[in-house]
């Protein structure tokens, strides 16, 4: 647990350790801030976990620090937070058809539906994992062939994206064919809106983005 912390503090986090729980013979789950981890008592290993307290899958990636479980219960700005990280951590622009269909995408978009975040989480990950459709010609001038690439591989993952949303609203809607806060009946998705309800208007509010920076 010492050598956890020196670890932890040369990475500038709050270098203490609390006990979480104790299998005396096997293994300690300790937390330090927001990560946590789980200590091999008879290895002397230790892994990260997932950040939900009392969770004890791992988390998707470094970037992703949650597991898929408990990703879908995450609010608009930790989702995205990890979007940027995850996008920022894959960016290549030498090849952007490499970026398209990347799981971890697939993931974020289709847990940002569930709570009404696709607009925010797509863009987010769009303008990290390759470039703002507004910054192409200034961050690859004078390579046409290039800057074209880039905005086509940005379009053909917008869609691509766009229908992995759609099969989440289909699953999420099931037998609901009625707004939950209006009773109106759902025709469409609007893609500002929660797949429950039948505008943006009718949808649960964001939560006020945090005051101290996402743990996430």
């Amino acid at each position: 647990m010492l050598q956890l912390a020196g670890v932890l503090a040369g990475e500038a986090h709050p270098a203490e350790l609390t006990l979480e729980s104790l299998d005396p013979h096997e293994r300690a789950v300790v937390a330090c801030g927001e990560r946590r981890f789980e200590l091999d008592l008879n290895w002397s290993g230790a892994e990260s976990l997932c950040r939900q307290p009392g969770c004890d899958d791992r988390p998707v990636d470094f970037q992703i620090v949650v597991c898929t479980e408990h990703l879908p219960q995450c609010d608009v700005h930790a989702l995205v937070a990890m979007t940027r990280d995850s996008g920022y951590c894959v960016k290549s622009e030498e090849d952007p058809t490499l970026l398209e269909g990347l799981p971890e995408s697939d993931l974020l978009v289709t847990a940002a539906v569930g709570i009404g975040a696709y607009t925010e989480v797509v863009q987010a990950w769009l303008d990290t994992c390759f470039l703002p459709l507004d910054e192409i010609d200034d961050v690859l001038w004078g390579d046409e062939d290039r800057a074209l690439a880039m905005r086509h591989s940005v379009e053909r993952e917008r869609l691509r994206l766009d229908r992995v949303a759609r099969k989440e609203v289909r699953r999420l809607r099931g037998e609901t064919r009625v707004c939950q806060a209006c009773d109106t009946e759902l025709l469409g998705w609007n893609m500002r809106a929660h797949p429950l309800y039948c505008s943006r208007a009718c949808s649960p509010a964001h939560p006020p983005a945090p005051a101290v920076p996402v743990p996430f």
